[in-house]
Parts: C-alpha cells; sequence; structure tokens
C-alpha cells in the first residue's frame, strides 16, 4: 500500500450517491470508508472498509472513529464527505407534520455536525469536509413547493459548514448542490411533485462532483456552495 494513499471516508454509501462516490473514489485508488446505518447492507465494493454509521444514533460517529483507529490503523482522513440525509415528507409549510420536521433536522443537519465532532481528531491541515446539500436550501429566494423540511434543515446544515470554515483555518469546508438526480430519494422528490423523473442523472453529475472535490481548495472554494459542475453558486 502506497504511504502517500488518501483516505476518504463517506456516510450514507449503501445506495445513491453515497455508493457511486465510494465506487469511484475506491477506482482511483482511495482507502475508501463507507459507513451505512444497516451492516447487512453494506456496499459490495473491494477493499472499502465499512462502518456503522446511523444518523439518528449521537454515538455512532465516536464508535466508528473509535474503530478505525484500533481495527483499521486510520490515523488520518483526508477527505469526509456527509452525504447520508433523509427526504420523506413533501407538505406546505401550513401542513408540515413537526416529528417530520424535527427528524429531517436531526438526521440532515445535526447528524453532519456529529459526525465532524467525532472526526475532528483524525482532520488534519489540508483535510477536507463536504456536505451534500440542496440548491434550494442556498439563497431562500427560488421557491420549491413541498420542500419546507427538506430545505431549512440543508439550510441548517450550510450554516454550520460555514462555520466550520470560519472556525477552522486549516481546513476546506464547503456544500454541494448534486443536482436533482436519479436516486431513491430523487425519485420520490420527483413522484411528490408530479414528475415523471429527476432532471438530471447520478451518471452525469458524479464523476463532476468527485474533479471538485479532489480539486478543491481552501482558498477558493472553502465556505461557499458549489453546483456539481463547479460553477459557485451565490447567497
Amino acid at each position: 500500500m502506497s504511504s502517500t494513499q488518501k483516505t476518504v471516508l463517506i456516510t450514507g454509501a449503501n445506495r445513491g450517491i453515497g455508493f457511486g462516490f465510494a465506487q469511484d473514489y475506491a477506482n482511483k485508488g482511495y482507502k475508501v470508508i463507507a459507513t451505512v446505518r444497516d451492516l447487512s447492507r453494506a456496499p459490495k465494493i473491494p477493499g472499502v472498509i465499512t462502518v456503522k454509521i446511523d444518523a439518528s444514533n449521537d454515538t455512532d460517529p465516536y464508535t466508528a472513529v473509535e474503530e478505525l483507529k484500533t481495527k483499521h490503523g486510520i490515523e488520518k482522513l483526508d477527505i469526509v464527505i456527509a452525504n447520508a440525509g433523509i427526504s420523506e415528507h413533501y407538505a406546505l409549510v401550513r401542513d408540515i407534520d413537526l416529528d417530520q420536521f424535527d427528524q429531517h433536522h436531526k438526521v440532515n443537519a445535526r447528524a453532519p455536525l456529529i459526525l465532524f465532532k467525532a472526526i475532528y481528531p483524525l482532520l488534519e491541515q489540508g483535510s477536507k469536509f463536504v456536505v451534500i446539500s440542496t440548491f434550494p436550501s442556498q439563497n431562500g429566494v427560488d421557491h420549491f413547493p413541498n420542500f419546507g423540511a427538506y430545505g431549512a434543515s440543508k439550510a441548517t446544515v450550510n450554516y454550520i459548514t460555514r462555520q466550520i470554515h470560519f472556525e477552522e483555518p486549516s481546513l476546506t469546508a464547503f456544500f454541494i448542490s448534486p443536482g436533482w438526480l436519479d436516486t431513491d430519494m430523487g425519485n420520490a422528490g420527483a413522484a411528490a411533485n408530479g414528475l415523471d423523473a429527476p432532471p438530471e442523472k447520478l451518471s452525469v453529475t458524479l464523476p463532476q462532483m468527485v474533479d471538485l472535490i479532489d480539486k478543491s481548495t481552501r482558498e477558493e472554494h472553502s465556505g461557499y456552495m458549489w453546483n456539481y459542475d463547479g460553477t459557485k453558486i451565490p447567497f
């Protein structure tokens, strides 16, 4: 194994965007750590390390980090991609179920925060913390009906990520809008909004996101939202 091999940790790696990231980075020769909430559904990718992190469990990230250090000898994470998330409640604001609202914030905003706290000891100068977010959460101007619970939770994690940028000058921290993709989540969102299919395809956007992350620098990218194609999305 090369001493210069980089390590990437990806949450929610059993399907969709997370699985795509794990597969692509493994093909590129990275040491890949895939986190899943159910180990029986771990991605079948040769050489990938799999650990359990359930986004609704506050202690899982700390347990996973301890396992990575003691069982797998992981001492540094070069890239962390906080990808795990949910979008399961589509309603007008007046009809939002408050339990669903809280659950979306727990999984989409609180969990990435806990993840960052847990993996912080493994981050070094130049490490990257990347959150998979969404364009509608960025400027609050564009309207996407029925996305109140999801969009609000993503706006929260955007703010947290930007705080990390300001507070941790040795790190690169930013968020990416991956597009409205043909994943399970994207298909459900399309159906909820009366569409036959999402407008974009993971097979097209994923390589661009990987390229964006690999080429990203603190000076140019940190603290901002970027579209999957590398264009900055303004506040």
